[in-house]
Order: structure tokens, then C-alpha cells, then sequence
């Protein structure tokens, strides 16, 4: 199911407003839509989003201090690579200890598209949560909604690579395996969670334009 099944592919080239900001309110703008169900993403409320606020809030700063050197190690001051430096000595974090190098190209590579696909986001993410002035908006752009779909299973993916170099790495002890993969877990559980909340069922009538 999905906006693309119930609207029809012509439709979405006659009436391309559809596909942009909320679909309630392009129902508002035309009246002369017949009424069809259509997935789409409801907006986040209460304590989901306070937590959702807080992970991408957080994420910001996490991303461009820390996860960065992953990337950029060499050029941050030297008090940003103390932090790093202590984190992986406490915790055995092998990725963040080891690269930027040719044997970790892999995790750097990751921390490229954090950088340059996941920030963007981050800030888009943000301020939708935060657009909350709007009483009668029950649903999330389409574009968002998709959006939302591409971060999280993309994201959620990454840590599987990630959670397994911590299972089989030998330098590591148990304890410092633990910690540190539940560090990254909300890495995981966010995203994944995210890409739920954007492809369950919640039906809002859109459709065929009414025959006059």
C-alpha cells in the first residue's frame, strides 16, 4: 500500500501538490478529490516526540566532535582527540580507535555519509519536531515520510557491521563488548523505531479526483 497504489501514477503527475506538505492539507486545497485510504505518517506527539527530539538534538553535536574523527582524526584539537582517546581506552571502541586507516576504510566511509547524508536530515528532522503551532496538521509531508523511511533502514543497517566487528573482535573484553554496543544501540533502536512509525498503516482519505 502506498500513496503511488492508491492515487495512480497519472494522477501523480496531474496533481503533483499531493506529493508535497501535508496530504490533509491538500485536501483542504481540493475539494473535488474523491475520498480513497492512503498510508501515511502521523505526527509525533507526548513522549515519543521528546525522545525523538532529544535523539537527533544530541546527534548533532555527537556527529561533528566525536564520530567525525572517525573521518578527520588528524585535524581535530587535540582536547576533542583526548576525549576519543580515553573513550577508547575505557571502553575498547576498536572502530573509533583505529580509524581513519586502510584497514577501517569501511567504518569511515560510513562516518562520510553520516556526514554528509545524515546531517542534513538531523536539522529537517528537527524542526518538524518542533513545528508543533499547528493544531489541525495530523500527518507529516510525504516527502518527510519518505524521508524518515530511506534514514532509518538505512542507519539501522549500519550498525549490523558495526555490532558484529565489536562480537568478534579478540582485543576487546566482554564487559567492554557490552558497554559498548550499548552505546551504539540507540543508533539502532532510533532508526528502526523511525522507520516503523513511517510505514505502519495509519489511513487518511485521498484519491481520484470526483467526476463532475
Amino acid at each position: 500500500k502506498g500513496l503511488h497504489s492508491v492515487i495512480g501514477l497519472k494522477q501523480l503527475w496531474i496533481e503533483p501538490k499531493l506529493l508535497t506538505g501535508s496530504l490533509a492539507t491538500c485536501l483542504a486545497k481540493n475539494p473535488n478529490i474523491e475520498i480513497n485510504n492512503c498510508v501515511t505518517m502521523k505526527i509525533l506527539e507526548g513522549a515519543t516526540r521528546m525522545a525523538f527530539l532529544g535523539y537527533f538534538l544530541s546527534h548533532v553535536p555527537i556527529t561533528l566532535f566525536v564520530d567525525a574523527q572517525g573521518l578527520f582524526g588528524p585535524y581535530y584539537p587535540k582536547v576533542l582527540k583526548d576525549v576519543v582517546a580515553w573513550y577508547c581506552n575505557v571502553f575498547g571502541d576498536v572502530l573509533m580507535k583505529n580509524a581513519p586507516s586502510v584497514d577501517y576504510a569501511w567504518f569511515s566511509s560510513l562516518i562520510c555519509f553520516e556526514i554528509l547524508f545524515q546531517m542534513p536530515f538531523f536539522f529537517v528532522a528537527i524542526q518538524k519536531l518542533l513545528e508543533t503551532g499547528d493544531k489541525q496538521q495530523k500527518h507529516y509531508p510525504e516527502r518527510f515520510r519518505m524521508a524518515c523511511i530511506v534514514y532509518g533502514t538505512h542507519v539501522s543497517t549500519t550498525l549490523v557491521p558495526i555490532i558484529g566487528t565489536f562480537v568478534t573482535n579478540h582485543e576487546m573484553t566482554i564487559q567492554q563488548k557490552c558497554a559498548t554496543i550499548a552505546i551504539y544501540s540507540p543508533y539502532f533502536i532510533f532508526p528502526s523505531w523511525l522507520t516503523w512509525l513511517a510505514i505502519r498503516e495509519d489511513l487518511i482519505d485521498v484519491g481520484k479526483k470526483k467526476k463532475s
